[in-house]
């Protein structure tokens, strides 16, 4: 009879019980019984993710393998170390749309605009350059579908009864009945199901960096391009394709689960119906990920003036919608002469707080209206700076725009591409 007392003959969980020592979950409530291979789960969960997906996945002992209680992928430990060393291929790309010469003529117009550019900019900037570079995308076609509940209140109008004291011709009190109408909100659960789908892009390169991957982050709704080709080694002759890397990878597929969940939330909120909303829930999620590589063109500019480089991007997937982003140098000058005009409205600002200060407590009495003069006078300067400012900018700006108007080589490329 000693042997009967090891057998687990009833669920931790529910109570129910086994009759069968062989199963593995509880018939009942399916709470898994096997001690060691819970431990296992517990473990593992929210620490290996599915590459699949991104959402957490459990190690099966007997089956020596992870499985995915959402897209029900599997895959080995093996399996998720290769991971790291996969050579991923694009599955599309988006040939170039955007010429060389158009590029340029949008590089020399970015290249005047902005504060404390140098007059000099386009005569002795020199040694410029145009690459063409295919940047990896991953493209995320996430389909979603769940069922919510909420607490749901819709208005409705009642009458009611109000007794209001009057005052009788003789000064006796008495009450009124008074007839008035109040809403009232009527409470109940509503629960339903929904759908919904949504489009997510995600940079999937390592080797860009700073300010320069974040630009290549915004403009990435380019790889939902209609003129989206599959992948074929003609259309990159001749261009520099980064790679895609496995890490962004993983790390685009972890994030789509927090997507699904987030368009979820947003789609139950559109959905929910009433004259107001309580306690709202996504009951149940489940979502099904479309994934493809895309590779987008981009121009590559570099460009030397007064012996330092710099560096500017030109997307080149439409024609109709090009994008720069980049540094160009700035002069010392006119920085210095911003600053001192800064630093004066700064100062008349500074005044009139002062004067007004000293007028709201009256440090010294019968001195407001010499006060008010300051805070009038503060104000007065610190305007005039700002105003200063702006015209200094804007014949700066329209300075150099006359100059790339003469500009040869602008010249030409305009009456090539005249859009």
């Amino acid at each position: 009879m000693m042997e009967n007392t090891f057998v687990q003959n009833q669920c931790l969980s529910c109570g129910g019980a086994i009759e069968n020592p062989e199963y593995k979950n509880c018939p009942h409530c399916g709470t898994l019984l096997d001690e060691v291979q819970a431990k296992i789960n517990q473990r593992n969960k929210n620490i290996e993710l599915c590459h699949n997906c991104g959402s957490p996945v459990t190690y099966n002992i007997e089956k020596q393998q992870f499985s995915c209680d959402y897209c029900h992928s599997t895959f080995t430990p093996q399996s998720e170390k290769d991971l790291d060393r996969v050579v991923f291929e694009a599955d599309n790309l988006i040939p170039f749309q955007v010429p060389k010469g158009l590029a340029k003529k949008r590089f020399f117009e970015w290249l005047i605009k902005g504060n404390n550019v140098p007059n000099d900019i386009l005569d002795r900037m020199d040694n410029i350059q145009l690459e063409q570079v295919y940047v990896p995308y991953m493209g995320a076609n996430i389909v979603y579908e769940g069922s919510w509940g909420a607490e749901i209140g819709y208005n409705r109008s009642e009458t009611y009864t109000h007794y209001e004291t009057r005052e009788g011709k003789k000064g006796e009190k008495y009450s009124e009945p008074v007839t008035r109408t109040r809403t009232v909100v009527d409470w109940n659960h509503h629960s339903d199901v929904f759908s919904g789908h949504t489009h997510k892009s995600f940079l999937v390169n390592s080797e860009l960096k700073g300010s320069v991957a974040e630009f290549m982050k915004k403009v990435g709704d380019l790889i939902f391009s209609a003129d989206t080709k599959p992948f074929d080694q003609h259309y990159t002759a001749g261009t520099r394709q980064l790679k895609i890397s496995p890490d962004k990878v993983s790390e685009s597929l972890r994030s789509v689960r927090d997507i699904a969940q987030e368009e979820a939330n947003k789609t139950v909120l559109r959905l929910l119906p009433g004259d107001k909303k309580k306690n709202a829930t996504v009951t149940k999620l489940s979502y099904k990920l479309t994934s493809h590589y895309t590779y987008v063109p981009f121009w590559k500019i570099t460009y030397k003036y007064e012996g330092v480089d710099y560096i500017v991007l030109v997307t080149a997937a439409k024609n109709e919608k090009i994008e720069l982003d980049g540094s160009k140098p700035v002069s010392q000058n006119d920085t210095k002469i911003e600053k001192r005009m800064i630093l004066s409205g700064r100062i008349g600002l500074l005044a009139s707080v002062f004067g007004f200060l000293m007028t709201l407590f009256d440090v010294i009495p019968n001195a407001g209206p010499f006060w008010a003069v300051v805070v009038a006078a503060g104000i007065i300067v610190w305007i005039f700076f700002a105003i200063k400012r702006a015209l200094f900018h804007r014949g700066n700006r329209k300075n150099l725009k006359k100059i790339l108007a003469e500009h040869q080589e602008y010249l030409e490329l305009s009456n090539k591409y005249p859009q």
